[in-house]
């Protein structure tokens, strides 16, 4: 799109006074400060561009709920994101995201975050500050890890953690007790928290390709989670009693070993 077609586009939703402006996949790589005036705006489409930042001027967009920005090529949010207080859904997927700034946690009404296809090997803290984040996706990461703090969002009710590098997860994520959705596919997890049997409003719980032990066909039975949990849980069970016979076993052994050798001494 040339700069003049995006002017027009500009001044007509000025003109009919519209609060949803789509620019997506037109090949920007900055935004003209006109589009800066439409301050009556509610939703900023700019997914599919080439934009490595944004001006500072966002901010007079004080009024959005919801902005676009996947699949563009953005390495660090820019901070005028953070100043958006009404926001409540945020779309950054396919960037090179690799952290959040702490000023994010401004984001108080933010219900929904996309986060896939990015850079994070850790979960930014400040994720656990958005108290009223019901929807978080981030899916096609390097995460290895999960934060305790994980546990404080207690509004969250679907996650999406597929295709990353969990290899266990904090016994905390029990305390989200309105989650309903937790999708875990593609990891290399081999066992879930004993405690996951308190998330008493699960409704969907996806395990694939992860070195559990679980048949296949009970890991289809994505909708009755509590089956899942309830397996898993019994197999950790068996698995610490024969950790314990063993661990008791040896020990009995140790001590005759230990009185032969006193008789053998005396």
């Amino acid at each position: 799109m040339n700069n003049q077609a995006l002017l027009d586009i500009i001044q007509q939703t000025a003109d009919e006074k519209k609060t949803v402006l789509h620019l997506f996949n037109q090949g920007l790589t900055d935004l003209p400060p006109e589009l800066f005036e439409l301050t009556h705006l509610e939703e900023l489409g700019l997914s599919g561009n080439q934009l490595t930042t944004l001006p500072r001027q966002l901010v007079n967009l004080s009024q959005l709920r919801v902005l676009y920005l996947s699949n563009n090529q953005l390495t660090t949010l820019p901070l005028a994101i953070c100043r958006l207080r009404q926001l409540k859904v945020l779309y950054l997927s396919d960037n090179q995201l690799s952290h959040l700034p702490l000023q994010m946690a401004k984001l108080s009404r933010l219900e929904g975050l996309y986060l896939n296809n990015n850079r994070f090997s850790v979960l930014p803290p400040v994720i656990s500050k958005l108290s009223q984040l019901r929807l978080l996706i981030l899916n096609d990461n390097k995460l290895s890890t999960l934060p305790p703090k994980m546990g404080d969002l207690s509004q969250l009710e679907i996650v999406y953690l597929n295709n990353n590098q969990l290899k266990a997860l904090p016994s905390e994520i029990s305390k989200l007790s309105r989650l309903k959705r937790l999708y875990l596919n593609d990891n290399q997890l081999t066992r879930l928290p004993f405690e996951f049997y308190k998330l008493s409003e699960l409704e969907k719980l996806t395990l694939f390709e992860n070195p559990l032990p679980i048949h296949l066909d009970l890991l289809k039975q994505v909708n009755e989670p509590a089956k899942i949990i309830h397996f898993l849980n019994r197999q950790m069970l068996k698995q610490r009693i024969k950790e314990e016979n063993r661990q008791d076993f040896l020990g009995n052994v140790l001590g005759l070993l230990l009185i032969l050798l006193m008789h053998l001494i005396l």
